[in-house]
């Protein structure tokens, strides 16, 4: 039952895992996207507004790649226990 039980938790955490890898590369994909209309845009933008709207912008941008950072962490420490499991369940089959 124990083996059962190891191969179920590997599986959810690869599903996981290649879930949270998909969300990675949209995110990436579809915020370079909207930098990039930003940097368009702002080429044209001027006065308070922008100057206030830019500041907003700069810390998103900031807290953006924080989460990118801390979720490629997670994806990591996700990679190293998936290949942990996977040797454990090879070594030892009748977990």
């Amino acid at each position: 039952m124990a083996t059962n039980d190891t191969r179920v938790l590997l599986s959810a955490l690869e599903e996981y895992h290649a879930t949270l890898r998909r969300h990675l590369v949209e995110l990436r994909t579809d915020f370079d996207q909207t930098e990039n209309r930003w940097h368009a845009f702002a080429y044209h933008y001027e006065g308070d507004a922008a100057a206030q709207f830019k500041a907003h912008w700069v810390r998103t941008v900031d807290r953006f790649h924080e989460y990118q950072n801390r979720t490629d962490a997670l994806a990591r420490v996700l990679e190293e226990r998936i290949e942990a499991l996977r040797r454990a369940n090879q070594v030892e089959p009748g977990i």
